[in-house]
C-alpha cells in the first residue's frame, strides 16, 4: 500500500452512483462498514495464523468489495493481492505484512468515515 495512505481521500462517487444522494443510507453503509470489518479482519487473521490459504483467500474475497463502497479502491487492490497470493499459495511470506498494513489502514478509514458521517449529518441538518 502507499506510504501516503493517511492522506488518501475517500472517493464516494461509486457509492453515490449506487444509492444516490440519500444521506441516511450513506451513513448506514458507513456505520455497517465500521461495525462489520473488525469481524472480517478477525476471521482473516485467524486463518492466517493457521495458514489456511484457501480460507484466507475466501475471507479476503468477502471483504474486498466493501472498500469500493467507502471509496478506497486502493485498499481493495491490496486485498485483491492478498486474495491472489493466498489462493495461488504464492508470495505467502508477504501476506502477514499485507494483512498488518490492511489492519493499520482500516484504523485510518474509520477516522475518515467518522469525519464524513459528521459532515453529512451537518450538511443535511441531521445532527
Amino acid at each position: 500500500m502507499e506510504d501516503n495512505r493517511d492522506n488518501h481521500p475517500l472517493d464516494l462517487s461509486y457509492l453515490t452512483e449506487m444509492v444516490g444522494d440519500d444521506p441516511e443510507f450513506i451513513i448506514e453503509i458507513f456505520e455497517t462498514f465500521i461495525e462489520q470489518t473488525p469481524f472480517y479482519m478477525a476471521e482473516l487473521e485467524d486463518t492466517l495464523l493457521v495458514k489456511d490459504w484457501k480460507k484466507l483467500a475466501n475471507c479476503a474475497h468477502k471483504i474486498k468489495p466493501t472498500f469500493s463502497y467507502v471509496g478506497r479502491n486502493d485498499v481493495k487492490d491490496s486485498v485483491q493481492f492478498i486474495e491472489t497470493c493466498a489462493r495461488n499459495e504464492q508470495n505467502i511470506e508477504i501476506i502477514p505484512k499485507k494483512v498488518e498494513e490492511l489492519h493499520q489502514i482500516l484504523d485510518e478509514i474509520y477516522v475518515q468515515l467518522d469525519r464524513t458521517i459528521a459532515e453529512v449529518k451537518t450538511k443535511f441538518n441531521m445532527v
